[in-house]
């Protein structure tokens, strides 16, 4: 911070202060402003440019006091660039002083060291030309000497002196020496900088490169008559007796800027047409004058919107640049309204008086210094054959090279003639221009003739890099390192700083040897890596920053006299319709850029691919927040869901990772995704019914086939309704089917090589769990076609089956003409209803059903489902494709289902048997619905935000406790979705998605086998069984398998399931047992033909017009990846992607995608599967009526809905029914967690550094302050353990003082876990429960199950039973009353 103290004392105002704090912050932390979001960007260049307006604009000399003269009696703009400023007649004026951005720093006794022309011979002269690809080209190059031409020139003096080369560079020098003219120095007047430079043109935004900086100049370019400048017939400038173009500024010039003066005479006169056209009482000074104003604005507009943002091209800068001119609120706002509000809406241009910021207006010394550009000159150019066809991308061919030494001064001006304007435009279209780095300034440069003012040629030639370097001295500008503290940016301390190319930081230190202060700014700028999409430094951009938006605030013709009245209704219009170079060239000749220009901008190559078109009607600065890829569906945005979208896609593009954020910002930010998935990413397949079906209270129950849940749609989610979409369906040619090849994506990238499991978090249970779910859910109708996939040759040796038949997806008319024409019938039904076990229509239902007392069919013998004795199929709702384990937890869930019966049948005896079955099955469906909900789906996303988010879902944020006192209270965030006062489903009917397939599409959780375990033995470490055997898994599927189970047994099963690992969802890991698979049919029966299932699931997305894994990301405004490297670190996988891809990464295929993508952390599935789960989580309860409208005592009955309110994991449903198992078996919290897991070891509280409770998943230490656990004393369970009672151990006192004096050196209020050690010391004995919730913060916080100050979150100590018993009676705010 010490280099920047000096730059940090001239911030005297307190908004200064604050503000050099943030741009320094920002800087100093390594975060770099340009990957900010667009608008935190914006805000970021804002701040920097309100330092740059008060810090770094210095005046040179004298300022006059008072109004100088009425601007109404100078409505126009004068030859010599006065009479602009109402309270300084001669500010920008010709011959006026060089403003600073900086003090300047007197370099007299260093101008030689180094010396010049080894600083050029070494580090700038070009070895090979370097481009900018397709970023910029010569016509880019030829349009910033236009503006030069019309801004900047150094009055020089009348001596010379002479540059000798040093004899180390002399042999690589085209001139051993040279001569040139000394810059004038010019007593100011002042006495603070008391020397300065004049300015020889006017530095307003004024014209003055075509209509020159003095009223002589002028008159000889006027025809005098209808306002008009002369020009040739050929559309060239005419010359004259010298072969000098006639032209506003013609020193130094080329064909490049000859062309672009010619088109802005012949732009000057259509307005003269047109003006003459609308007004006939114009005269020819009028006439000129109004033409002039808009010729200027638009040569202005063109390097604000269009040229600017080519050479910045970033979205920020596009964003800053359009606001510049527009403001935030837009071109359509403006247009329409005028300028509303200040310079930030409504834009610089229409100001309503003009802002020098207190510095009379000038261009400064720094800014001729950072436009310094010669490098972007090519040697030589090529020129074109316009009589040619356009070939690819509309390029015609190349017919010559001429040296660029040969196309300036007035032997280019004779070329040009032969060249002609549209042959030369067009070249320069097509032909890229330098890049700024070091040794790329062209060597032609290096021995060149200069030329006076006049344009006559002067008698000594020049190296123009040499005298460069020698210039910025001379007129004390600050080297590099000094020029950027004076911009507050941090300066380099070592070469290495400043570039990673060794051969520039060696040549750098031999050139400056180790001191970086002597580093030439030229060299600097040109060394500097650069910011990408910046064809320029970062250094040189911050002088823009300032200098750019000063043109237009200082310029009252930019601002108060940017009207009507001044420029004319036509006039001002021409300007406002006016918004690029291509359409000044399309005005003029009218077939050029049509026939030859496929680019967006006349500033970038020509045959570029344009840039995508924007459609978003939108206030600027919003528009371009936003990613190209979101711009349609943003465009169909409403206005408040747009700002939403703002802010998430903000947090995504600046890299803040919103699962690392605090638990409530986490939560916000899904609470905002979800709101937009719910508008934006729920469509529906299939015509809506209109009004109300059916009364809801005629069927309080489900129905066996789901219809009769949604009273608006009867079908909604039932048997044989359409699955829905999440986004439009991507329709394929069959061709496309078939790229790549299904079974080349499989063998390549899918197929197992070795098991990678997902260690401690899942299970095997876990993994038929999700099965079970989808039996539950889905299943397509398909065809009754049959098509074969045949492995390619490449890979059909490494393919378990070289070919393999299956049917087709049937597709059914959806009878809409306007939207998704077909769609897939889901053959289940898609409520949570428990569909796998009661199946999805009355004949299934009919065969597991015993018709007595409400029960399911099960076997009296070992509890496993009961079989069909003809031909061995199961007796449970959907058989298809199961294996044991599904079939397991059917057979629990049956057991369930019949508990439940029994409790009701004892609770009401009245009940008969279809009552008690409609009853027990609402039940044991929403026990599944919330085990899968806060258990299954905690384990598989383990992190706090989804714990708190999944939890939320079923009790809302205020959490277990309150809604069991108090039923649900507020909406779906207080109270959550369960219990809601009625179904939503957004305005869609109710369905699953074809998108909700595809991301359950979980098979590399399968394991290769099964590892059986020796209940016999004695549990061992962590209650681990011993492993008896192992059986490959592909003898546990379809009917073998159920043979298998019923000798393994229920207990055997569950347990061996319990304490092994599942697979990991990552490349390579799908089993290659299942890539020769016997299928079945709806009803369970085997199929005759064998499948792989691997390439099946990569056929079936295609297949169904899922989006690829690009689009898909792109659907739920998630940011695409662009490269390989984007989607993984792996440089197999990329290389193998490679491969089978190509470089085309918009055909890589859903599922690899998901499997290939980076996991976040405690993740098992990757961030794209967990968006749509984040939708369909959340849509499967709350627009479901048996779970908000219907869920109560009166549907459910007291007992059940007490029986859905108690059941909290997978672990209560097993205790229920196998007493003893997890307690002699499981050690770990969940059922889905391996068994063998270390949660519940003896428990140690732990305390962190601020006294908040830390994270589980961190390491624990022994509470400090309430005492230490004594081992031994009492078995302490894991406080994650929800629900249960346990009885706090023994804890050893410690003297509070004591603990306050370890905590801190002053005395201090108890923090609330202070209270909450003291309540556990006065109530050792008494037994608590553990209830989700967050940390706790310092001062009194009411701990309602839920702080919602929290950063990360896990649990907290109810201490109602203590506290009422022993304090506090029955108030339920006890602990924050404690505080």
């Amino acid at each position: 911070m010490e280099t920047f103290m000096m730059s940090f004392k001239q911030c005297h105002s307190l908004i200064g202060f604050f503000s050099w704090h943030i741009i320094h912050g920002v800087d100093k932390i390594g975060i770099q402003w340009h990957r900010l979001p667009v608008f935190l960007g914006l805000v970021y260049l804002a701040i920097r440019r309100y330092l740059y307006d008060e810090y770094n604009l210095i005046n040179v000399g004298k300022t006059p006091v008072g109004v100088r003269f009425n601007p109404g009696d100078f409505p126009f703009r004068t030859a010599d660039g006065k009479f602009n400023d109402p309270f300084n007649e001669n500010a920008g004026g010709e011959g006026t002083f060089f403003g600073r951005n900086m003090p300047p720093v007197d370099q007299k006794d260093k101008l030689l060291k180094p010396d010049p022309m080894v600083v050029a011979t070494k580090l700038l002269t070009r070895r090979q030309y370097i481009d900018t690809g397709k970023q910029f080209n010569m016509i880019a190059a030829s349009w910033i000497q236009f503006m030069i031409h019309d801004w900047i020139d150094h009055l020089e003096e009348t001596s010379q002196i002479e540059l000798k080369a040093p004899k180390e560079v002399a042999d690589q020098c085209p001139l051993k020496s040279f001569k040139f003219y000394k810059t004038k120095e010019v007593d100011t007047g002042f006495y603070g900088i008391k020397k300065g430079h004049l300015n020889i043109r006017t530095p307003w935004w004024d014209g003055s490169a075509v209509y020159g900086s003095d009223a002589s100049k002028l008159q000889k370019l006027r025809t005098f008559k209808d306002g008009k400048l002369k020009i040739g017939k050929d559309g060239l400038l005419e010359h004259d007796d010298n072969g000098v173009p006639l032209s506003g500024d013609v020193r130094n010039g080329w064909i490049g800027l000859s062309t672009l003066q010619a088109l802005f005479v012949l732009e000057h006169n259509t307005i003269c047409d047109a003006l003459k056209k609308e007004y006939h009482d114009l005269d020819d000074e009028d006439l000129y004058r109004h033409a002039r104003l808009v010729t200027s604005a638009v040569i202005a507009k063109i390097h604000t919107i269009d040229w600017t943002v080519e050479l910045l091209k970033t979205d920020m800068l596009h964003a800053a640049m359009r606001a510049n001119w527009y403001g935030i609120l837009g071109k359509k706002f403006k247009d329409a309204f005028g300028h509303v509000g200040g310079p930030i809406l409504g834009g610089l241009v229409g100001l309503k008086k003009p802002n020098n910021h207190g510095v009379p207006y000038s261009l400064t010394e720094e800014f001729v210094s950072v436009y310094r550009m010669h490098s972007l000159l090519p040697d030589q150019l090529f020129l074109r054959d316009l009589t040619s066809a356009p070939g690819p991308n509309k390029s015609p061919l190349l017919t010559e090279k001429v040296n660029m030494i040969d196309l300036i001064g007035r032997k280019g001006e004779n070329e040009l003639s032969n060249i002609g304007f549209e042959t030369q435009m067009v070249s320069m279209g097509h032909q890229a221009c330098g890049a700024l780095e070091l040794w790329n300034y062209p060597a032609w440069l290096r021995d060149v003739v200069p030329q006076n003012v006049d344009g006559t040629d002067r008698p000594d030639h020049v190296d123009l890099p040499s005298l460069e370097i020698y210039r910025d001295r001379e007129r004390n500008v600050a080297r590099y390192n000094k020029f950027r503290r004076s911009l507050f940016l941090i300066p380099i301390s070592k070469w290495e700083d400043l570039t990673d190319d060794e051969e520039a930081i060696k040549t750098l230190h031999e050139v400056y040897d180790n001191d970086v202060e002597q580093l030439d700014l030229l060299v600097g700028m040109a060394a500097e890596k650069k910011i990408k999409g910046f064809a320029i430094s970062e250094t040189a951009f911050v002088i823009f920053i300032i200098m750019a938006s000063r043109r237009l605030e200082a310029d009252r013709f930019f601002t108060s006299d940017f009207n009507e009245e001044v420029y004319t209704k036509k006039g001002l219009e021409w300007v406002n319709t006016t918004e690029s170079l291509k359409d000044v060239l399309d005005r003029h000749y009218k077939t050029m850029t049509h026939t030859w220009m496929n680019s967006t901008s006349a500033f970038t190559v020509w045959d570029a691919p344009p840039d995508p078109k924007n459609p978003v009607p939108i206030y600027l600065l919003i528009k371009y927040l936003v990613y190209a890829d979101f711009l349609e569906i943003f465009g169909r945005m409403k206005p408040m869901d747009r700002l939403l979208f703002l802010i998430i896609h903000c947090i995504d593009r600046s890299g803040m990772k919103w699962h690392r954020l605090p638990v409530l910002l986490g939560l916000i930010y899904l609470g905002v995704r979800r709101h937009l998935h719910y508008r934006y990413n729920l469509f529906n397949v299939g015509k809506n019914p209109v009004g109300v079906g059916f009364d809801p209270a005629d069927f309080p129950y489900r129905t066996p086939n789901g219809k009769f849940n949604d009273p608006s749609d009867q079908n909604a989610g039932s048997v044989d309704s359409f699955f829905g979409r999440n986004m439009k369906p991507l329709h394929l040619t069959t061709k496309r089917l078939l790229k790549p090849n299904p079974m080349e994506v499989a063998t390549k990238l899918l197929a197992r090589k070795q098991f990678i499991s997902t260690g401690k978090q899942l299970n095997l249970i876990a993994a038929s769990w999700i099965q079970f779910m989808t039996h539950d859910w889905m299943d397509h109708l398909e065809s009754t076609k049959q098509i074969e996939l045949k492995a390619s040759t490449e890979v059909a040796n490494q393919c378990p089956l070289k070919s393999f038949k299956f049917y087709k997806t049937k597709r059914v008319k959806t009878g809409l003409d306007d939207h998704i024409k077909k769609g897939h019938l889901n053959i289940r039904t898609s409520w949570w209803d428990g569909s796998a076990i009661y199946g999805s229509n009355s004949s299934q239902l009919h065969k597991v059903r015993t018709y007595k007392e409400g029960k399911l069919k099960l076997s009296k013998d070992d509890g496993l489902i009961n079989h069909d004795h003809e031909n061995g199929l199961e007796t449970a709702g959907n058989i298809r494709n199961g294996w044991i384990g599904v079939s397991t937890l059917k057979a629990l869930f049956i057991l369930e289902h019949n508990a439940i019966c029994d409790a009701l049948k004892n609770e009401y005896p009245d009940l008969d048997d279809e009552n008690l079955y409609r009853h027990a099955r609402l039940v044991t469906s929403a026990v599944m619905a919330k085990i899968h909900t806060i258990d299954w789906t905690v384990e598989l996303l383990k992190t706090d935000i989804l714990l708190a988010g999944m939890r939320a879902n079923w009790y809302g944020l205020l959490g277990k406790r309150f809604k069991d006192t108090y039923g649900h209270v507020g909406g779906p965030y207080l109270g959550g979705l369960v219990g809601l006062k009625k179904p939503n489903n957004h305005g869609v009917p109710y369905s699953l998605t074809e998108e909700f397939v595809s991301v359950y599409r979980l098979h590399s959780l399968v394991p290769d086998h099964l590892l059986i375990r020796d209940l016999d033995s004695p549990p061992g470490p962590n209650k681990s069984p011993k492993l008896s055997h192992k059986i490959d898994m592909v003898n546990l599927i379809g009917n073998r398998g159920d043979k298998e189970l019923s000798e393994i047994g229920f207990t055997k099963r569950m347990v061996s399931m319990g304490h092994q690992a599942c697979g990991a969802l990552e490349l390579w890991n799908y089993p290659v047992w299942l890539r020769d698979l016997v299928a079945q049919n709806v009803n369970g029966t085997d199929r005759t033909n064998h499948v792989d299932l691997a390439s099946l699931e990569i056929y079936r997305d295609r297949e169904r017009n899922t989006p690829r894994y690009n689009e898909f990301r792109r659907s739920l405004f998630l940011i695409p990846i662009s490269k390989w490297d984007d989607l993984t670190d792996n440089k197999e996988v990329v290389d193998t992607l490679h491969e089978v891809y190509g470089d085309d990464v918009e055909q890589l295929d859903l599922l690899v995608g998901m499997l290939a993508e980076k996991k976040i952390k405690g993740f098992a599935l990757c961030e794209t599967a967990f968006f749509i789960f984040l939708i369909m989580a959340s849509r499967r309860l709350e627009a479901d009526r048996f779970f908000t409208s219907d869920f109560n005592e009166q549907v459910y009955t007291r007992k059940g809905f007490e029986w859905v309110k108690t059941c909290e994991s997978l672990k209560d449903v097993l205790d229920r029914h196998c007493p003893g198992m997890t307690d002699r078996w499981m050690n770990s919290t969940s059922a889905f967690t391996l068994s063998e897991g270390d949660a519940c070891k003896e428990e140690q509280q732990f305390v962190g550094e601020n006294g908040g409770l830390k994270s589980p998943h961190r390491r624990r230490r022994p509470v400090v302050g309430s005492g230490d656990c004594q081992q031994g004393s009492a078995e302490i369970r894991s406080t994650l353990e929800f629900g249960r009672q346990f009885v706090v151990a023994t804890y050893v006192p410690l003297p509070f003082r004591y603990y306050l004096k370890k905590v801190s050196n002053s005395k201090r209020d108890l923090i609330a876990f202070e209270v909450e050690a003291l309540q556990w010391k006065a109530h050792t004995n008494k037994p608590f429960s553990i209830e989700y919730a967050n940390d706790m913060r310092e001062g009194p916080v009411w701990l309602n199950y839920m702080h919602m100050v929290a950063g990360k979150t896990w649990y907290a100590i109810a201490f109602e039973d203590g506290i009422r018993t022993h304090d506090y009676g029955d108030k339920i705010n006890s602990i924050g009353e404690f505080c």
